[in-house]
């Protein structure tokens, strides 16, 4: 029984998407151009040719020229849904033709800012498997019910179809209508539609598990985001740039007392910009993952979330290629953690090509979620330390920088001596870089343990990998010392974990371990 009531009619036609996509494109556009006229603004300087004038022209004729283009790329971007593809039409001089393959695709994401939310439309957008330069495909402006029929259609099994006369009897039995669109897309829905676009309150249907991140993880998440010294840093640069805003003999003044104050007021200074950086990184998590819920049935692990653009993910499980649990300086100390994981369809961006599975949860959380999320992955893990001649490799690169930095700043300086702090924090990171690093393996599994910033796990099934490597540069050589690399397919380049300085029998330990012949056992999986 598919736990779905609407059926979508191929209808074979070539369609648009709302007409409302223009305007959302050039609302996007408008926004970059913005972006772009206020760093013009603050970071460039008074005295350059044209004035304000010549950049309002300009960026008025920006707009103009997105303007007329949404319009013909509205106009000429075409799509029809076959029995097992996704057929893509598109451009006016130079015409392009793409087709999605029912078993390319990897995973569906559906999301919905608040230009879309106004309409009452959302975006599809289709992660597909190797291949080309275009793993991604979007139609940035369909209504929820064309979106949830596509992802229905291409994510449908072919061993969950019904036959045709008892798929024919299921809807007599059952009250539907049929709804042309303004795309020319119909689709059928019953009266009471199961609606799982963006609605976080949808009754559950039996066998279904659900998981949702609590307001107070949420916080805890907040609290310790790493992404401080991005939000820092931005802010630096614009309070750099206020001396544009200001009259020059003030800013002169201001700039005599600053120097005449010493560290104390500079000190306070940094304080304060962290902080700010601080409160932007609060707000951007809270509205990135607000309302955080994981449904998972059978294969198919659907994640919502998001304040103002909410986003739902469909992922399958046996396309996952890796588990990853990271922890930062501020969550390791309260034993919490993020998990990550890989897969075949790559991930966003900002998610360093990966997919957040659990925003937040407690360490000793990590293995029970698995199990009911994905049961693969909840192994037993004992990690094999590295040999003591790795210790002061990771101690010996770290130190030398930091006694490189120390000495420059202490000649140059009024307070270098102060920078003698560097080579001891250096050491005492380097230390921790090692004691933290492992690797082992078991249940068909390979695991390794790092460090740069954040401390990282991750957990590889040895049928998903595509190639175990060793290195060894000049130094290693010395302590018989190897580099480990594990590659992986995520996108469309892949992705490798690696541990340095590991010893000798580690490492035919795991390149034993991987070339093994296979049980019977794996075979049939």
């Amino acid at each position: 029984m598919q736990n779905w009531q609407g059926k979508l009619i191929l209808m074979n036609k070539w369609r648009r998407q709302h007409s409302a996509a223009i305007f959302i494109g050039f609302l996007s556009n408008l926004k970059e151009v913005f972006i772009t006229m206020i760093a013009v603004l603050i970071f460039g300087q008074s005295s350059q040719a044209g004035g304000t004038l010549f950049y309002t022209i300009l960026f008025a004729g920006i707009l103009f020229v997105s303007l007329v283009s949404g319009i013909i790329k509205w106009w000429t971007f075409r799509y029809q849904l076959q029995e097992d593809e996704l057929q893509v039409r598109q451009g006016l001089i130079f015409r392009k033709k793409r087709y999605i393959r029912k078993e390319r695709v990897q995973s569906i994401d559906i999301n919905a800012n608040i230009l879309q939310r106004l309409f009452e439309l959302v975006e599809l957008r289709i992660e597909t498997a190797g291949g080309g330069g275009e793993p991604e495909f979007r139609l940035i402006a369909l209504r929820k019910e064309e979106a949830a029929a596509i992802k229905r259609e291409l994510l449908l099994k072919e061993s969950a179809s019904v036959s045709e006369p008892e798929e024919a009897e299921a809807y007599e039995a059952s009250d539907v209508f049929t709804e042309e669109t303004e795309t020319g897309l119909a689709y059928e829905t019953s009266a009471v539609m199961d609606d799982e676009i963006l609605e976080p309150e949808e009754a559950e249907e039996e066998g279904t598990y659900k998981w949702k991140l609590s307001p107070q993880r949420l916080i805890a998440a907040a609290l310790t985001s790493s992404g401080i010294g991005i939000a820092a840093t931005f802010v630096a640069a614009i309070v750099s740039q206020v001396q544009q805003f200001i009259p020059p003999f003030l800013y002169e003044r201001m700039i005599g007392w600053i120097i005449h104050s010493g560290v104390m007021l500079i000190g306070f200074w940094i304080v304060v910009i962290l902080l700010i950086g601080w409160l932007i990184t609060i707000i951007r998590t809270v509205l990135k993952y607000g309302y955080f819920t994981i449904r998972k049935k059978d294969d198919e692990i659907h994640i919502s979330r998001g304040v103002l653009e909410q986003r739902q993910l469909t992922l399958s499980a046996n396309k996952i290629t890796a588990v990853r649990l990271v922890q930062n300086l501020l969550r390791q100390p309260f034993g919490y953690t993020a998990v990550y994981v890989e897969s075949k369809g790559g991930g966003r961006k900002d998610e360093d090509l990966s997919t957040i599975l659990i925003p937040l949860c407690k360490m000793k959380e990590v293995d029970s979620l698995l199990i009911d999320i994905l049961p693969e992955y909840a192994v037993k893990r004992e990690y094999s330390a590295l040999p003591k001649e790795s210790l002061r490799r990771y101690m010996l690169r770290l130190l030398m920088p930091a006694l490189a930095a120390a000495a420059i700043i202490t000649y140059f300086a009024p307070f270098g001596w102060l920078s003698l702090i560097l080579p001891m924090v250096a050491a005492v990171y380097g230390y921790w870089q090692y004691i933290d690093a492992g690797i082992g393996n078991g249940s068909g599994m390979v695991w390794i343990r790092s460090r740069s910033v954040a401390r990282s796990e991750v957990i590889v099934p040895r049928k998903r990998i595509q190639a175990m490597t060793s290195t060894q540069n000049v130094l290693q050589k010395f302590d018989d010392l190897f580099t480990i690399h594990v590659s992986i397919i995520t996108s469309i380049v892949g992705k490798t974990f690696s541990l340095k300085h590991i010893g000798k029998e580690q490492r035919d330990d795991q390149f034993q371990w991987y070339s093994y012949e296979e049980t019977e056992e794996e075979r049939k999986e």
